[in-house]
């Protein structure tokens, strides 16, 4: 009985060892996201004054849809470009 506890304490040990093994080196994914696009900036000029009318507009939602239109990435990084080029134009995102 002895033996199987000590097989189980040793078990234990190495799962939790390889478990913080694995974070530490980043081999298991990250409960954060990370989203990439290409900045509105670096759109045709067509497409960029667009999103300024947009935007100007207050329409967020048109913005969007004309981001993916622009490039064909998901909502949620178009949602994030068109996001960051409002706030670095000095809107509230």
């Amino acid at each position: 009985m002895w033996l199987f506890r000590l097989l189980l304490i040793v078990a234990v040990v190495v799962a939790v060892w390889y478990v913080v093994r694995a974070l530490r080196s980043g081999g298991v994914p990250s409960l954060s996201t990370h989203v990439r696009f290409t900045p509105v900036e670096e759109l045709p000029a067509q497409a960029r004054q667009a999103i300024d009318v947009q935007l100007a507009q207050d329409n967020l939602i048109a913005a969007i849809k004309l981001y993916r239109e622009a490039t064909g990435v998901g909502l949620k990084e178009s949602k994030t470009a068109v996001e960051t080029y409002k706030w670095k134009q000095g809107g509230q995102a």
